[in-house]
């Protein structure tokens, strides 16, 4: 997904603002850090968690043999009722807009890629790394 899909699919959705947080991949595409995500991983709470459930009744998964709940709409969305141990409204609460959309913070995002260490989490800290060096010296 692209920065665009990522917008379109968020709007398709729903979610109400302030209840929800962008996380994983599809936060690096809206920072300018990848070109492209997967599907989106979404951290809710409230409204949003409210919508991810009554979409159940819409042919949505709930998997509850995580640490967290899932959701799954389709097979680009998951939505989460808190990420590897924090709950949503932390999550949440450390957010930032990115172009219009609350993300997971940064470093939420890097300390999630750090204690996976997948080979995608590892490429996509080394881009990060990449981003912060340029914001840091943009000349380069």
């Amino acid at each position: 997904m692209t920065a665009s899909d990522i917008q379109r699919r968020l709007a398709e959705l729903g979610l109400p603002e302030g209840d929800y947080a962008l996380h994983s991949s599809a936060a690096l595409v809206l920072r300018g850090i990848l070109d492209e995500a997967g599907d989106l991983d979404i951290v809710a709470r409230g409204g949003a968690w409210q919508r991810a459930i009554a979409m159940l009744s819409e042919g949505a998964v709930l998997d509850t043999g995580r640490q967290d709940l899932r959701v799954s709409v389709g097979d680009d969305v998951e939505i989460y009722d808190g990420w590897m141990g924090d709950d949503a409204d932390t999550v949440i609460g450390r957010s930032e807009l990115v172009a219009g959309v609350p993300c997971a913070s940064l470093a939420d995002v890097i300390a999630m890629k750090e204690r996976l260490g997948r080979p995608k989490d590892l490429a996509h800290l080394a881009r990060i790394a990449a981003h912060l060096a340029r914001q840091r010296d943009p000349t380069g």
